[in-house]
């Protein structure tokens, strides 16, 4: 009677020492862009941010699938990228602020990405995932003279 037990009791303590629900390595994709607080995911159209609450033990997880433009924004820019280039070179007086984007395949990648600090040729990356976390947020940014809707609405996420 008492093996059962000690069995019983065992797998308890490993049921609850396992993996929370929605554990970072459940997120399909792979990390492409975070800053202090936000982790940007992007598995081709689909798109799951993990947002840390800040003063608080918990993280919010969203998800959503790009809108064409943001897409073709996103392809774009990496597509005309050399893998071999060094994107993080900034002038000397630039203040960074902690927000790096992943490119895989990149040789020096991730590379430092404030709006301040980011290479030329990673800004249009960069406004992108700055617009996803703020459509996320409720906002819509203007952008070359109209609101940049990055993330499409009312998509549930698998």
């Amino acid at each position: 009677m008492r093996k059962p037990l000690i069995t019983l009791a065992i797998m308890m303590v490993v049921i609850a020492c396992g993996p929370e629900v929605g554990d970072e390595n459940d997120i399909p994709g792979k990390l492409e862009y975070e800053q202090i607080y936000n982790r940007v995911y992007r598995q081709d159209h689909r798109i799951d941010v993990v947002k840390e609450l800040p003063g608080e033990n918990d993280e919010r997880r969203e998800c959503g699938f790009l809108t064409d433009r943001a897409y073709d924004d996103l392809a774009g820019t990496i597509e005309a990228l050399d893998p071999r280039a060094d994107y993080g070179d900034h002038p000397v007086d630039c203040e960074t602020h902690g927000a790096l984007i992943h490119i895989e395949g990149f040789e020096r990648s991730p590379f430092d990405c404030s709006y301040e600090c980011c290479h030329p040729d990673l800004r249009r990356a960069a406004i992108v995932y700055s617009v996803i976390l703020n459509n996320f947020d409720g906002l819509a940014p203007p952008y070359d003279g109209e609101p940049y809707i990055a993330i499409e609405p009312d998509q549930p996420c698998p």
